[in-house]
């Protein structure tokens, strides 16, 4: 783990499932990252919205009811094209489809996460030029 370095990024964390946002949370602010949550698509893009000048990245789960994470990226990459995003699923990335998501988001996390996976990715993500 000594590899693996935080940052001071401010990260937007979307997920229907509170655990999965309070440990997103807990994760990410050990190593220095300002977290925001939001619990679906259509809280996601309000908060984007609002904040969007200081959000490095978005987690984006895909499986949320209402707008759901398709959606939000779509709606996503209308406000902001250049929003680095990483997917967030419970599916196998194999199972996704393929080069229509990838061209859209910047990396992919399987859930639950790992805290080496997440971390690991994260940097990757905020480290690669726009």
């Amino acid at each position: 783990m000594g590899d693996i370095r935080g940052g001071s990024e401010t990260i937007l964390l979307v997920d229907d499932e509170r655990p999965i946002l309070e440990i997103g949370e807990e994760i990410l602010g050990q190593y220095g990252y300002s977290i925001l949550t939001a619990s679906s698509g259509e809280e996601a893009l309000e908060i984007y919205g609002r904040e969007g000048p200081r959000i490095d990245l978005v987690i984006l789960d895909l499986s949320m009811p209402g707008m759901g994470g398709h959606k939000c990226l779509k709606e996503l990459r209308a406000v902001d094209p250049r929003v680095r995003v990483i997917i967030a699923t419970g599916y196998s990335t194999q199972s996704l489809s393929g080069a229509a998501i990838e061209s859209q988001a910047r990396g992919f996390i399987s859930k639950p996460y790992s805290l080496f996976g997440l971390l690991k990715m994260v940097r990757e993500v905020l480290d690669d030029a726009p």
